[in-house]
């Protein structure tokens, strides 16, 4: 084998398949590897903001169909009292061996695109300085190919990465261990919603994803991981009893598989692109899962770098199109970076007065009626050391009706 393509995308997870959609839509000749078999699952945070990026990439109505739940309301429970409201739009909640193989399948409706399960990228191929391709292991053989563009979509710990030494910034160590698993005979609610808890410094939250298919998640303490993986069923049963109607909610449910676990996501970007090369998904920028930012980042970076390619395609240089796509990459996803960050570093264990007064104002109508006219002057004075979620709360305000004061 001695192929040349337009590009070679390492990693057909959800960034390298929307990216082989996107360019196999351009008429590119790609190919997309990876060292897994599909359909199959990986860590992943399943939550989408919403599914927008689906329907341009044409695996939405596909989704839908195969009987993911519509979720439209979001829940946030703080001891036993919860607020409860619409989001702006609704998402689904898929696994990933059905999301990604979705993808590739949508991609393999291309010609152009070629795609290699269970190969593995072994090293780079350098010519004066330019990565040109990639010396892949395919069922014991090695195999060179050869491509005008190489893009590493492999992961946090990708090799892609490695190998061109890029360079990670706006680095943060790992915040919080995650646990969570598929549970199917959890008590639904009336209508679907993403539920969060606070609680005890932790984060849980149960995603609607199929009916009788839940996903439940905990997001613990550093110190809590080793004990709790241990023996993990368990553990993770006894502490999402805690959570408020968890316990007769899970009374008929049943574990499908085993708990999945991992002691924390690394937080950075790393430079976008190269000589010959771009990263893209994890492989360009990991943070903590808690805000569920991570699929829609994915799609997002692919998008970017599919435009691109299509800019240079019209002519303009391919430094200043890549520069332009890095710049971009940046600029939409430090926001949500710093913004997690934040909400990560900030949780706490609330104290019992908090709780207290927190249950009392939840069931009194009267301060209610007396907080709301004031919200967005509490919320700007109350996020002071961080106006970026204000900001935020008033743009996702605006589509509900919210007019800024003149």
């Amino acid at each position: 084998m001695n192929d040349h393509y337009d590009v070679i995308i390492v990693g057909a997870r959800v960034a390298g398949a929307s990216l082989a959609i996107l360019l196999g839509e351009m008429g590119k000749k790609v190919l997309l590897v990876d060292k897994a078999s599909f359909p199959s699952d990986t860590l992943s945070t399943h939550f989408m903001s919403h599914t927008g990026f689906l329907e341009k990439l044409g695996v939405l109505e596909q989704l839908e169909e195969s009987g993911l739940r519509k979720v439209a309301r979001m829940r946030t429970y703080i001891g036993s009292s919860f607020v409860e409201g619409p989001r702006t739009s609704y998402t689904i909640i898929p696994r990933r061996d059905k999301l990604d193989s979705m993808l590739i399948q949508r991609a393999l409706t291309f010609p152009s695109v070629n795609f290699k399960p269970e190969t593995s990228a072994r090293e780079l191929i350098w010519e004066e300085g330019k990565v040109v391709g990639v010396r892949l292991l395919e069922k014991g053989e090695l195999h060179d190919v050869h491509a005008d563009l190489v893009v590493g979509a492999d992961g946090k710990n990708s090799n892609i990465a490695h190998w061109t030494d890029a360079e990670k910034y706006e680095e943060t160590k790992p915040l919080r261990p995650v646990i969570y698993g598929y549970f199917e005979g959890i008590e639904p609610l009336p209508e679907p919603a993403t539920e969060i808890f606070l609680h005890e410094g932790r984060i849980g939250f149960v995603f609607p994803m199929e009916s009788n298919r839940d996903c439940l998640g905990i997001e613990i303490h550093p110190e809590e991981f080793k004990a709790m993986m241990k023996n993990p069923e368990e553990s993770f049963k006894q502490t999402f009893d805690q959570l408020y109607g968890m316990k007769a909610r899970m009374k008929g449910a049943k574990l499908q598989g085993k708990i999945i676990g991992t002691p924390g996501m690394p937080n950075f970007f790393r430079t976008a692109y190269g000589n010959g090369w771009a990263l893209i998904g994890d492989a360009g920028h990991s943070k903590d899962p808690s805000t569920g930012l991570g699929i829609n980042d994915a799609f997002m970076q692919s998008f970017l770098l599919a435009d691109a390619c299509l800019k240079i395609d019209k002519g303009i240089s391919k430094e200043e199109a890549m520069k332009e796509f890095a710049r971009k990459r940046d600029e939409q996803l430090l926001p949500g970076f710093q913004m997690t960050l934040q909400y990560i570093q900030s949780l706490r264990k609330w104290t019992d007065n908090e709780v207290a007064l927190f249950q009392s104002m939840a069931a009194n109508p009267m301060v209610w009626n007396k907080l709301v006219p004031n919200l967005s002057r509490h919320l700007e004075n109350d996020a002071a050391d961080f106006p970026l979620l204000h900001t935020a709360m008033q743009m996702e305000a605006e589509q509900f009706g919210f007019k800024k004061e003149s």
